[in-house]
């Protein structure tokens, strides 16, 4: 079927159920977050948060599937699939906890925190598309093993890892559904009728769930929440407030620049090579314009884009998606589907994307840059440890002190170690990648600069410091400085060439 030139396919409705449930997830961590840690108004949560991200995915959405159609015309084929787009997980977090929370707990003023971090998001999206200039030759200059390899760290750890909790906690409703998603797209196994198979596991776990007493409809929280550009009431005061969390927006706008080159880097190696300069443009513009209609977070382009493909989704499952996420937040579904579909049915889907993404950084690399596929995923490992220390400490009520870390080291628990991977995760991974691959290829001057780039990132804070600041992590900017020392005099002593002394 074919709709003003874009082409639909009985996989964009696999691939649909695929984001549907990728984007779902991030809006009941918003909600969540929002009403229940920033103490954010329901009317301001419901009506201008969730709608103005309906509106910033909806024109990008719109422009991917556009340019997967004129990819579409250009290579003469029909098998080209759309890029996914919408926020990430990793930036609700980052906005919510180092804007929102902190400007509430000061000011006592949750709607003045929302007019910041609007702004926050909009200085974002200008970031992220002045970032395009540099694009190609960054991507020309990355070791595909380096940008692959940091999503599968955080395909396998957080999408894959993050999920799999949920079927084993719930095993009668997350068996089923996993079982059926896993026959369906990665054995390719027959559906009953030909239904998709994410529709068949959300379909059989939700009647599990409500027949056991799991979940309930309940629609109490419908209603209109029509959107509007709440861009007028942002005030000169909350401008200049912006600008004081600069060491958040910064490192936020970095790494959703490398986010969407890593991702367009893995539509390539799936067989659909886009614009990375163009993507980016429409990744900030995407940002902008959800701001002004009252979005706090950025947008970017999703983890995922093999995985649908392989679910044989088309130009138009993502389309597809944001117009139902369009119609669940004006009309204030999305409180009902949280409580009637149960994770348990949902996770096995994004388990799914988080395997393929892995296999794909090891499937679309040259033999020996596998192990720099490897290497990448080392520092998200670290990062998911941190982060489950520190929920587990706030579930308890402790704070973390240096009391507290040095009883953690002393218990050998790394979390010295485990704080600074935590801190700028995929540039980390990305950089640890580079290096490796650099060093099996022989290019010690590349792996150098990479160092370099390294220590200077430590230096602002970029990485290993949870905000930018002038000389942020001096002892981790020394360390990459002195392996960038080795680095450059090893390829002057002739390292890299090979019959030398060091080969």
């Amino acid at each position: 079927m074919e709709i003003a030139g874009i082409k639909f396919g009985r996989g964009d409705i696999d691939g649909l159920l695929g984001i549907f449930v990728d984007n779902l997830s991030v809006f009941l961590v918003i909600i969540s977050l929002n009403l229940y840690v920033v103490g954010m108004p329901a009317e301001i949560v419901f009506g201008r948060i969730l709608p103005g991200a309906a509106i910033g995915l909806l024109v990008g959405n719109i422009y991917y599937a556009y340019m997967a159609k004129r990819l579409a015309q250009k290579e003469g084929r029909q098998d080209v699939t759309a890029l996914p787009f919408g926020i990430s997980i990793v930036f609700v977090i980052a906005y919510t906890m180092g804007i929102l929370f902190p400007i509430t707990k000061l000011t006592g003023d949750p709607v003045y925190a929302w007019k910041v971090s609007m702004v926050a998001t909009i200085i974002g999206g200008i970031l992220e598309i002045l970032g395009a200039v540099i694009a190609v030759e960054l991507r020309r200059f990355l070791p595909r093993a380096a940008m692959l390899g940091a999503l599968a760290g955080i395909g396998i750890m957080f999408i894959a890892g993050g999920g799999i909790d949920d079927v084993f906690s719930n095993p009668y409703v997350g068996f089923p559904a996993l079982a059926i998603i896993l026959w369906a797209y990665l054995a390719r196994g027959k559906m009953p009728w030909s239904l998709p198979g994410g529709l068949v596991a959300l379909i059989v776990g939700t009647i599990i769930a409500l027949a056991m007493g799991q979940t309930r409809i309940d629609a109490s929280g419908v209603g209109f929440y029509a959107p509007i550009p709440w861009a007028f009431q942002i005030t000169g005061q909350a401008f200049v407030e912006s600008l004081k969390y600069l060491g958040i927006i910064i490192p936020v706008a970095v790494i959703n620049f490398v986010v969407t080159l890593d991702n367009v880097e893995s539509a390539a190696a799936a067989g659909d090579n886009y614009s990375v300069r163009e993507t980016l443009v429409i990744d900030g513009i995407g940002s902008i314009v959800g701001a002004l209609f009252g979005c706090s977070y950025p947008n970017t382009v999703f983890i995922g884009h093999p995985g649908y493909k392989r679910m044989g989704a088309l130009m138009g499952y993502s389309l597809l998606n944001t117009i139902l996420i369009i119609i669940l937040a004006f009309f204030g579904l999305l409180s009902l589907i949280s409580q009637a579909v149960p994770l348990a049915a949902v996770t096995p889907i994004l388990i799914f994307v988080g395997l393929v993404m892995t296999e794909v950084a090891f499937k679309e690399v040259t033999a020996d840059h596998m192990v720099a596929s490897a290497a990448a995923i080392i520092p998200v490992v670290a990062e998911l440890a941190k982060e489950q220390i520190d929920m587990a400490l706030n579930a308890l009520g402790i704070q973390v002190t240096p009391d507290i870390i040095n009883k953690l080291q002393a218990a050998g628990v790394n979390y010295l170690g485990y704080f600074p991977l935590s801190q700028g995760t995929i540039l980390i991974s990305m950089f640890l990648g580079a290096i490796v691959a650099f060093m099996v290829s022989r290019e010690l001057l590349k792996a150098g600069y990479i160092s370099l780039v390294a220590a200077l990132f430590s230096w602002l804070g970029i990485i290993h410091a949870p905000a930018l600041k002038w000389g942020a992590d001096p002892k981790l900017a020394l360390a990459w400085l002195i392996l960038a020392v080795i680095l450059f005099g090893s390829h002057a002593a002739g390292a890299g060439q090979k019959g030398n002394v060091f080969s």
